[in-house]
């Protein structure tokens, strides 16, 4: 975990180096845009999940308590997305092409794991139906 965070700031460094930023004050914040996209993504890509399993089986709860929370989730944080990336400058304090470098790993990421779920999903339908079991007891 020690080398993962050292290669980190390495890379943090390098990045800022060439734009000559500073850092502390600017090169570390960087990393924080992008993880935030990243989890409002995540969270706008499950709330379709969660409408989908509900559609099938609502448990007995009524389709307002179920149904539309998460469609109006997804709408909303699609829309607080594209709006964030299209004002993503005053978050980073970068210039554009610093942010476009930022933000372009997220589509390419997402579409490197679709192809590797579905290449487990082909190859090892097994794994593939473990990689949605939580074990807590587990260390």
């Amino acid at each position: 975990m020690r080398s993962a965070l050292a290669l980190l700031v390495l890379l943090v460094l390098l990045v800022g180096a060439p734009a000559r930023a500073d850092p502390c004050t600017v090169v570390f914040l960087w990393p924080n845009g992008t993880g935030v996209m990243g989890i409002v993504l995540m969270q706008a890509l499950a709330a379709p999940a969660v409408f989908a399993f509900f559609r099938k089986d609502r448990h007995g709860m009524s389709a307002l308590r179920v149904l539309w929370p998460p469609l109006l989730s997804f709408l909303g944080l699609t829309a607080f997305s594209g709006y964030a990336a299209l004002r993503f400058d005053p978050l980073t304090g970068a210039s554009t092409g610093v942010n476009l470098g930022l933000l372009l790993p997220l589509p390419v990421v997402f579409g490197a794991g679709l192809l590797v779920a579905r290449h487990i999903r082909r190859t090892d339908p097994g794994r593939y139906a473990r990689l949605t079991e939580i074990d807590v007891e587990r260390d």
